[in-house]
């Protein structure tokens, strides 16, 4: 349990400050370069969830969050490190995510920011979007990768490990 509650803190710590830094040294609407061709950062606001879905329903997600986190800290406290590392990586970092926006949602639902705090563009695969879609890809931040990240841990943890576990 010590382990995820250290990952969990270092996450949030990282994605809070990612969004407070920001909201300091970056003007809404500018694009800084800060790894030339890899990676740029800029501030927006977004209401909704991803790709904007359910837009200016903050209040919403923000109840959707919090739920979300609370049945995630559930399966991390009926869960077991040296039998599940891979699940209990997912877990952590879903939580990690979903809980990080929480706070931003929060935070907009009591006027303090504007909604969730994305600055992250990864000019490779804005650059592949672009040329799909004729659009950028959304602009991200770590809480986000957190939960991206994680939903590929657990997917990875269903389909490789959970039949090997269910039969020991």
């Amino acid at each position: 349990m010590w382990i995820t509650l250290l990952v969990l803190g270092g996450l949030l710590i990282l994605d809070q400050l990612t969004k407070y830094l920001s909201e300091i040294f970056i003007a809404r609407g500018s694009e800084v370069t800060l790894i030339p061709h890899v990676l740029d950062a800029t501030l927006t606001y977004n209401t909704g969830a991803a790709w904007s879905f359910l837009s200016d329903h903050t209040w919403i997600l923000a109840v959707v969050s919090f739920i979300a986190s609370a049945v995630l800290v559930y399966f991390i406290t009926k869960n077991n490190w040296k039998k599940k590392k891979c699940y209990s990586i997912a877990i952590t970092l879903m939580l990690a995510g979903t809980f990080g926006n929480f706070i931003d949602r929060f935070f907009s639902c009591i006027g303090l920011r504007d909604g969730v705090v994305d600055m992250i563009i990864f000019k490779p695969l804005d650059t592949v979007w672009n040329w799909i879609t004729k659009s950028g890809f959304p602009i991200f931040n770590v809480a986000d990768m957190c939960l991206v990240i994680g939903i590929v841990f657990l997917a990875v943890d269903i389909i490789f490990f959970q039949e090997k576990r269910a039969k020991s």
